[in-house]
Parts: C-alpha cells; sequence; structure tokens
C-alpha cells in the first residue's frame, strides 16, 4: 500500500485493499477503492471534500458501490452528451 492509499480518509468500518486516485486538489478527492468489511468486499467511487481544518475530509454524495455499474457505457454517454450540449469534459 502506497503513502498516497494510507491517507485516503475511509471510516475505520473499512479495512483498504487497494486504491487509485483521479483527482486531487486540496479541496477535493475522488478515487476508487477496493474495500474489505465484515459483510465483504466492495469496489466503490468515493468523493471527499475539505471541509476545513475543523472538520477535515468528508464523504460527498458520490459514494457508491460501483460493481454493477457499467463504467465504458457511462464514459461514452458522457462524451456523446457533452458533444450534444457543448459541454467540456476534462478526461477527454
Amino acid at each position: 500500500m502506497n503513502d498516497d492509499q494510507e491517507k485516503l480518509p475511509l471510516s475505520d468500518y473499512y479495512e483498504l485493499l487497494e486504491a487509485r486516485t483521479y483527482v486531487r486538489t486540496p479541496k477535493r478527492w475522488v478515487a476508487l477503492c477496493a474495500l474489505k468489511s465484515k459483510f465483504g468486499k466492495e469496489l466503490k467511487l468515493y468523493e471527499w471534500n475539505w471541509r476545513g481544518e475543523g472538520k477535515g475530509w468528508k464523504v460527498a454524495l458520490a459514494n457508491m458501490n460501483i460493481a454493477g455499474i457499467n463504467l465504458k457505457r457511462v464514459a461514452a454517454d458522457a462524451e456523446q452528451l457533452s458533444a450534444r450540449h457543448e459541454i467540456p469534459l476534462k478526461w477527454t
């Protein structure tokens, strides 16, 4: 496990198996996390927002289990809709 994974602001409820960070700014962190809990293993996409020194990182609503979501289709749909509606994507 690298240093970046050790710093992920996950609950003690989960054991982090591995992670990939996609966005890391001073106020936003997005990562795909392979996790283990007493209920089994999960693949979750997390977004955390920095709330300040007193509050720290807080999970945004983007905390979701993605094992049943076709992310290739989501990416293709995002590219199509962004082109159709002239919404710039930073990852294309």
